[in-house]
Parts: structure tokens; C-alpha cells; sequence
């Protein structure tokens, strides 16, 4: 099968991995473009193109390049033939896709990514801001658990009836959360969000773009 195009990024990027879930869904190949951090998104070819630098970035075999995970996602998904349950059969059911999915970015991935860089060692360690980014996801998982309980017997899937772009988009919001801070204590307060993080990760398509899930035992702080 030929390639759709060529995705740039770093091993182990959740947002990458995204993309590919929503590849594997949707029957596309996606092939992963050599990419080295810090030279590759430095050079003035790369920069051409995606001026930000940021990864993952894409480019399709008809020349369209993009960057922003979530548009890429998008545009992988409109292009086969699950769109309507990736992205939503209905303006309704599109907007409430759509909604959870800002939601994972604006505020699952915003904090956990306060957590994550300075484990990198690309920003000194401030307890603080740890503090209110568990915090701030919390109150997510919170509303995560309440929904995802409100219906009879529980819901499988966070927007419809089938496995959305908003569910995998929340799985790999929650991806680092899980490994890195969100240990066994916080977790015992959500099982709804666990179980159904664990049930996005082991679907067809999905579980090959993630692999297993990693959850933290308990949260250490960088040295």
C-alpha cells in the first residue's frame, strides 16, 4: 500500500502516536520521516515548512504540509472511510467530538507537559507548579469520572456509542499524566477514567500506535 504521507517526530511522542491510531483506523499507511531533535526541526528545510519548529509535523504524498497534532489527526480522518465515527455523523455529534478533544489539549496535555519538561531537565523543577498541574488535571478527571459513570451502566466511549478521535485524543492527553504524576492515590479516585484509558489504549488500531499502558506507582520528583 503506498504511503498517505510522512509524519516527523520523536520515539515515544503521544501525539504522534495519535496520529497513528487514527492511520491504523482509517486503513492509511503513515510513514515516520527521519527526524533528529534538535538538528532535524532546526534546519532551514524544516523550518520552510513548519515554521515553529514543533513536532510532530506532516507532510501528505501530495505535497500538503501541517503541523498541530489535533489538525493532522483531523485530516487523516476526514481522508478515510471511518470519518463519520472519528470525527462525527452530525453537527451535534462533531461539536461534542470537538469539545472533548479542546478539552484533553487545553488542559490534560497543557499540565501534564508542566510536569513533563522539567523531567527533560529543559526547565528546573518547581514544585509548585506541579502541585497546581495535578491539581488543574484532576478537576478533568473529575468531570471525566462523573460523565463517563452519569449513564446506565457507565459509558464505553466518552462522545457516541463508538471509539472517537476525542477518545484517542484523551488518552494521549492522559499518557504522560499516568507515568509520570498521576500516581496510584490519584488514580484510586477516578476507576471510570482508568478503565476507560485502558480500554481506548487496547482497542484494534489504537493499542498499536500506543502499546501498553504505563501508570506511575508513586510520584517522584526530579533531582
Amino acid at each position: 500500500m503506498s504511503s498517505f504521507g510522512t509524519l516527523y517526530s520523536y520515539p515515544g511522542n503521544p501525539r504522534a502516536a495519535k496520529i497513528h491510531a487514527v492511520a491504523n483506523l482509517s486503513g492509511l499507511t503513515i510513514t515516520d520521516g527521519a527526524f533528529t531533535m534538535g538538528e532535524t526541526n532546526r534546519s532551514e528545510a524544516f523550518l520552510s515548512k513548519f515554521p515553529l519548529g514543533k513536532v510532530p509535523t506532516f507532510t501528505s504524498a501530495d505535497g500538503l504540509n501541517l503541523f498541530e497534532s489535533g489538525a493532522i489527526a483531523a485530516y487523516v480522518a476526514e481522508n478515510g472511510p471511518r470519518r463519520e465515527q472519528l470525527l462525527g455523523a452530525t453537527p451535534a455529534e462533531r461539536a461534542a467530538i470537538r469539545q472533548w478533544i479542546d478539552l484533553a489539549e487545553n488542559e490534560l496535555t497543557t499540565h501534564s507537559m508542566t510536569c513533563l519538561i522539567p523531567r527533560l531537565g529543559y526547565r528546573k523543577f518547581d514544585e509548585g507548579a506541579e502541585a497546581f498541574a495535578i491539581q488543574c488535571m484532576e478537576r478533568v478527571l473529575a468531570v471525566l469520572e462523573n460523565h463517563l459513570s452519569a449513564a446506565a451502566g457507565g459509558r464505553k466511549f466518552i462522545a457516541s456509542e463508538s471509539l472517537s478521535l476525542a477518545d484517542i485524543t484523551i488518552a494521549q492527553s492522559l499518557t504522560w499524566g499516568f507515568k509520570l504524576v498521576l500516581d496510584a492515590e490519584v488514580r484510586g479516585k477516578y476507576p471510570a477514567v482508568v478503565e476507560y484509558f485502558k480500554r481506548v489504549l487496547a482497542s484494534e488500531g489504537v493499542k498499536e500506535a500506543f502499546g501498553e499502558p504505563e501508570f506511575v506507582e508513586k510520584r517522584t520528583v526530579p533531582q
